[in-house]
């Protein structure tokens, strides 16, 4: 008997030894998942050989059917062991303590004879399907696979007492129908109710001293096994969900506006040129890149009136406030009079603002002049064929254009 079961340990750890290698033994390969679990359960089975398991037995004088051949039921301790290599399938192995049934003989006149016993065991490698996760309390479970039924410690008694006794082991499909049955919140204990049918044909013969061998045929257990049991589940929770890194600080508030006045974007405290126009380009400092000068002339001259020396003051304030400034003065005229004449007059008129700046201390070198006549009108001078006083008084003009980059 010790050898048989030895044997048994033998083929179980085979079966399971490829699981065990690939995965390591009880090792969790997606926590939180059925992935990776292992369920090992244990229970009492009881094995329900099917009713008639080898017929007939004929006479060995008349040769004739006589009676059938019984094999009664058995209840015995079993474990099973499951690796979970997905989320709903896995690899069960199924393990028992000796099963030891008795052998009737059942007469087709009536009555019963018990003519004999024997030890088995049925190791059977499954694979099964889960169809619920593990949060569920009901986990029912189905699988198909291979039994291998070993028969060892046969003994015939009574009428066949000096005769010896042999079943062949045998290897044949087997099913189970399962459910889980989840205890606790955590659902890592439960209880287990299980069926199994399994396909257990064993040639039998048997050995009469002096006489010989004889083959009695093939018998036929074929057994449902019924399971109670509890189980456990091991595998690793899910993991603790990773805090997410702290946002990353605001960024600091845009500096305050500061107050400007004239809108020309550059703050009060640095504007050198304030109350600029609106739309008009400006450099760093607040003052624009071009400006028309408000100068009065007399008619037909160059000199400059008297009312026009406030505006060439302010730009004498102007050149020394912003020193890195540099200035082309240009004049303008209108159409009246020859292009020749009014070229010249307004080269003139340039001038004399060019002469009046650098009499006041701005460099020379940061200044030139130049006249342009009636050429680069900003208005119309006549509509529709009339003299148009306004477009006239716009053209006549003398203009501060900055040749730096304002910057």
């Amino acid at each position: 008997m010790h050898s048989k079961i030895l044997k048994a340990m033998v083929v179980a750890t085979l079966a399971a030894a490829p699981l065990a290698a690939q995965a390591g033994i009880f090792s969790d390969t997606a926590p939180g998942e059925q992935k990776g679990d292992w369920i090992v359960r244990a229970g009492l089975s009881q094995v329900n050989p099917k009713s008639e398991n080898l017929q007939p037995v004929e006479s060995a004088t008349l040769g004739i059917p006589i009676s059938t051949l019984v094999v009664d039921s058995d209840i015995s301790p079993t474990f099973d062991v499951t690796y979970m290599f997905s989320n709903h399938f896995g690899v069960e192995l199924l393990a028992a303590w000796p099963f030891t049934h008795g052998i009737d003989l059942k007469p087709y006149a009536g009555g019963e004879q018990r003519i004999g016993q024997t030890d088995h065991l049925p190791p059977t490698l499954s694979l099964v399907w889960r169809p619920f996760d593990d949060t569920k309390t009901f986990q029912p479970y189905v699988g198909v696979g291979v039994n291998y039924t070993m028969f060892f410690s046969e003994e015939v008694r009574g009428a066949g007492s000096g005769v010896d006794l042999t079943l062949d082991d045998s290897i044949g499909p087997a099913a189970v129908i399962g459910t889980d049955i989840a205890l606790g919140e955590d659902k890592k204990w439960f209880l287990n109710a299980a069926v199994r049918w399994m396909d257990i044909d064993s040639d039998a013969s048997v050995r009469v001293s002096d006489v010989g061998n004889f083959d009695l045929g093939t018998v036929e257990i074929d057994p449902f096994v019924y399971t109670v049991g509890i189980g456990r589940r091991f595998g690793a929770p899910a993991p603790a969900p990773v805090e997410a890194a702290p946002p990353p600080p605001p960024p600091p508030p845009p500096p305050a506006k500061c107050a400007d006045s004239d809108g020309d974007g550059v703050c009060d405290t640095a504007d050198k040129c304030p109350n600029t126009p609106a739309g008009a380009k400006v450099d760093k400092v607040g003052c624009p890149l071009e400006q028309t000068l408000k100068l009065l002339f007399d008619f037909d001259s160059a000199e400059l009136r008297p009312e026009s020396i406030e505006e060439l003051e302010r730009l004498v304030k102007f050149m020394g406030d912003v020193p890195f400034a540099t200035a082309l003065i240009e004049g303008h005229t209108d159409s009246k009079g020859t292009e020749e004449y009014n070229l010249k007059l307004s080269d003139r008129r340039a001038k004399s603002v060019f002469d009046y700046l650098t009499s006041r201390g701005v460099d020379p070198a940061r200044l030139s002049s130049i006249g342009h006549g009636e050429s680069k009108p900003i208005a119309p001078n006549e509509i529709d064929g009339k003299d148009n006083p306004e477009g006239r008084q716009l053209n006549r003009r003398v203009m501060l254009i900055r040749t730096d980059s304002g910057m």
